[in-house]
């Protein structure tokens, strides 16, 4: 039986901050690392006023503590509809919430980045547990509701299905094939469009070689693991681009 899982903010547990880094270096993978926004925005995901966007799932106490799961997100201001959500999705929403704080703009939309959960406790509804408290928080401060740009996790198994194809399959029960996509559309989200463009990763040969262990002899697409599209390299410009697609989500939270 695994201990009661526990959901805090990052606000009252900064302390939790080593073991929220070494989580996220052993679950997510190299290549993932190096998306195109500056290294120096994640960092400020943990410090005000983004900290209080950042929710972690904890079991035990004392010296039993565990990290095991964790939720990012940022808020922004968004006047528009949501049919206007950026195709670059995970980039630019997470360079407009660095910018809107630069600025002092007040905002309206929190935007969820990722969810982590260690091997062990998958299985355990962690993510459940971690959507529905930033929903809660969301509702009680007013927001507009929360959007997420999906990263599909079963895609990876199928990198040169069509994404927009991959979107409508269907399980046996005739709920969304994805489990990711499945799991927020359970929790009441809804489609709304896709980012083609959501995340974009840029590296030399040498780079990508590193990153994923591979090797790339000469121009093409190549499948990488953990990758939801192939990735283009180009050999006389020594360039790999990984251009990743998702899909925006919407949760409602005035219900």
């Amino acid at each position: 039986m695994k201990d009661p899982i526990k959901i805090v903010s990052f606000v009252e547990r900064i302390d939790l901050l080593p073991a929220i880094d070494e989580m996220i270096m052993q679950h997510w993978p190299k290549f993932m690392m190096q998306a195109s926004v500056d290294d120096s925005y994640w960092e400020r995901l943990y410090q005000p006023p983004f900290a209080e966007y950042q929710f972690v799932a904890i079991t035990g106490e004392g010296d039993d503590e565990r990290v095991v799961g964790l939720i990012n997100s940022v808020a922004l201001p968004w006047d528009d509809g949501l049919q206007d959500l950026p195709d670059h999705g995970w980039d630019e929403m997470f360079t407009l919430a660095m910018d809107s704080d630069q600025n002092n703009l007040p905002c309206n939309l929190i935007s969820a980045l990722s969810v982590t959960v260690i091997t062990e406790y998958r299985g355990y509804k962690i993510p459940q547990l971690l959507i529905s408290h930033l929903k809660s928080y969301a509702k009680n401060k007013k927001y507009l509701g929360i959007v997420v740009p999906v990263r599909p996790t079963m895609k990876h198994l199928y990198p040169i299905q069509y994404f927009r194809d991959y979107i409508t399959w269907k399980n046996e029960r005739g709920e969304p094939f994805d489990p990711w996509i499945r799991t927020h559309w359970r929790l009441g989200a809804k489609f709304v469009k896709i980012a083609p463009a959501s995340m974009t990763i840029t590296g030399t040969i040498d780079e990508w070689e590193s990153w994923t262990g591979l090797k790339f002899p000469q121009s093409g697409k190549y499948a990488i693991t953990s990758g939801l599209v192939p990735l283009k390299i180009d050999v006389a410009k020594n360039r790999g681009d990984y251009i990743e697609p998702n899909l925006w989500m919407f949760h409602a939270v005035t219900a």
